[in-house]
């Protein structure tokens, strides 16, 4: 749960054979849409239909689109970015082969609304794994098309998508922390620290390696992972230490900067806004979309770059 790198989750999960790895989208109303005729066939084999046409920008190859998708197959719906924290990006990249997407994607102008259908077994190996897919079944992409962008539009968009998510996540914390009467410190990222037990040994830097007990919990209080707890200990992992590498991307980033706040021997809880833990996407089913999260933790022990080496 703690490794940024192994439990990295992007705007985009994976469907094997499909580059972008999209998602499906249900639209309301458009997807009892997709059921009647009006399909048309792209060359690469991909039935489209379009649900509402706009005349807005077309996209070109190396833009970036701003949708809302969903996947469904049959009844099921695989993913909806409309409870994954919001809209999801995706660079339109040029075909290659059958059934990819980004042909059916560059068909849409901003404003447009669609409906593709691919056949499941086409990009998903061996879907016998899945008992909701039957063989000749359809995924079902319910895709709205809300901006067309280049690369600097695209990280403005993101960075005011993100600053307005760290002042509503600023305001849950200061007034849970206010209503609990505790008093806490903020590092310049906007992870806050409320030090039960101040340590008296060095302070971790960049590249040092750190020795830690915690236990993760959601701000309502119920634990989701920890190294101290009985409770995770078959699933996750045993209870020791967990030990890594300050500052280098290996645990969540709010963590690090909370740790490089914190001297040896210290105990404090931090509460880590969503930008700085898992974001939009969340972890589901354990973390939720734009999640605040807090973590006891203990820091143990602090070696030096040069010793840990």
């Amino acid at each position: 749960m703690l490794n940024n790198k192994m439990h990295k989750f992007t705007h985009l999960p994976l469907l094997p054979s499909m580059r972008i790895g999209i998602v499906c989208l249900v639209l309301g109303t458009g997807l009892a849409a997709c059921q009647s005729a009006g399909y048309q066939k792209t060359p690469g084999g991909i039935s489209y239909k379009i649900i509402e046409k706009h005349n807005g920008p077309k996209p070109q190859v190396g833009d970036y689109l701003k949708l809302q998708i969903t996947t469904s197959v049959g009844d099921t719906v695989l993913m909806d970015t409309h409870k994954m924290g919001g809209p999801t990006r995706v660079q339109l990249q040029k075909p290659q082969g059958h059934f990819d997407i980004m042909e059916a994607l560059a068909l849409l102008s901003a404003g447009d609304s669609a409906i593709f259908l691919i056949p499941a077994d086409s990009v998903i190996p061996d879907i016998s794994r899945f008992p909701y897919i039957k063989k000749g079944d359809n995924l079902k992409i319910a895709v709205k098309l809300l901006a067309v962008q280049n690369f600097q539009q695209m990280q403005e968009d993101l960075q005011k998508e993100h600053a307005a998510q760290l002042e509503k996540d600023e305001k849950i914390i200061e007034d849970y922390l206010n209503k609990n009467h505790l008093t806490a410190s903020k590092t310049p990222g906007g992870v806050y620290i409320v030090v039960h037990q101040e340590g008296k040994g060095p302070v971790p830097q960049a590249g040092d390696q750190v020795q830690i007990n915690y236990t993760g919990r959601s701000l309502d209080g119920k634990p989701f992972d920890s190294n101290v707890d009985t409770s995770f200990q078959i699933v996750h992992h045993p209870l020791e230490p967990f030990i890594f590498t300050i500052g280098q991307g290996q645990v969540l980033k709010g963590m690090d900067e909370a740790i490089m706040q914190m001297k040896e021997g210290t105990k404090a809880t931090i509460y880590i806004p969503s930008g700085l833990a898992y974001g939009p996407t969340g972890q589901p089913p354990v973390i939720e979309p734009n999640e605040i999260l807090s973590f006891d933790i203990d820091l143990l022990k602090v070696k030096p770059a040069s010793k840990a080496k």
